[in-house]
């Protein structure tokens, strides 16, 4: 059935059976045929015949989608059996965004290292537009990003969950002493936010219109950076719970009574998905939760 289910993914992603065909290096007839076949032995319409054009049902893209994650995984494991084989290790290398839970993804690690023995791992830590665009380069075999633009046909965006986010503070700040503190009661202190020099505008755009940030802002280029400027009562700076310093507490970061949140996924290119990236993203939403 793997080779019925390329001959379809092909059939679908190209719109036409010829087209499929000369992808598939086989005739057209083969292809259709093959289709037939596995419509037949799945025992539901997968492709709705009109002519010489077709469209897929309910059904087929339902079936489309576990199709190509199905051959992906079968791709994947061929590869790492044959890498095994060979003594090779196969990579993951992973761009995390920076102040994303650190928890959350050790547990993850850890979890995934002890079942994946012959995968080597690799992680960095980068501001969202750096780690994005190393992905693009194919520098990192996936990401775990919030989301910053409209997601994109060609990555795999697997959706993690809500991060809540805190406010890094001084300890002895008059507005450690509540609870929560909301973003009006930051608007005359100055927002530290960890970014490379060429990305500040980018920046500043988001907290500013996204993020309704309405102080200052102040750009450092690390979060040791930032954790410091946090320690010396500089500004306030916005975080995961993880990310706790000597010298400061951690406030639920709140828009009046609503806790601020960003959307955060795991993102990969659709041409580099394998069975690794999907395990992996799926630790990390069970540690998310």
């Amino acid at each position: 059935m793997i080779r019925q289910m390329r001959y379809y993914i092909a059939v679908v992603e190209a719109g036409s059976f010829s087209e499929a065909a000369e992808v598939c290096h086989i005739s057209q007839s083969a292809i259709s045929q093959q289709v037939k076949a596995l419509e037949e032995e799945l025992g539901v319409e997968l492709l709705e015949r009109r002519g010489r054009r077709f469209a897929v049902t309910p059904a087929g893209q339902w079936f489309y989608q576990r199709a190509k994650r199905h051959v992906a995984e079968v791709d994947s494991t061929v590869r790492e059996v044959r890498r095994i084989g060979t003594g090779e290790r196969q990579q993951l290398r992973i761009g995390v965004l920076t102040g994303f839970s650190g928890k959350v993804v050790q547990g993850a690690v850890s979890d995934f290292v002890a079942s994946h023995p012959y995968v080597q791992m690799s992680l960095v830590s980068g501001t969202h537009e750096d780690i994005f665009q190393k992905v693009v380069a194919g520098q990192l075999d996936m990401v775990i990003n919030d989301q910053r633009r409209a997601l994109a046909d060609h990555f795999v965006n697997e959706e993690l969950g809500d991060q809540p986010l805190f406010a890094m503070l001084r300890q002895d700040s008059p507005l450690a002493r509540q609870g929560s503190v909301t973003l009006e009661d930051l608007r005359d202190e100055l927002c530290i936010v960890v970014t490379s020099p060429e990305q500040r505008g980018n920046e500043a755009s988001y907290w500013r219109d996204v993020m309704t940030v309405r102080g200052d802002l102040l750009f450092v280029d690390s979060v040791e950076d930032a954790c410091m400027n946090a320690v010396a009562g500089v500004g306030w700076l916005p975080c995961d719970r993880d990310m706790a310093a000597a010298g400061t507490v951690l406030l639920p970061l709140t828009r009046g009574e609503v806790p601020v949140t960003r959307k955060m996924f795991a993102f990969w290119l659709e041409e580099r998905d394998s069975s690794l990236q999907w395990e992996f993203s799926a630790l990390l939403a069970r540690h998310f939760k």
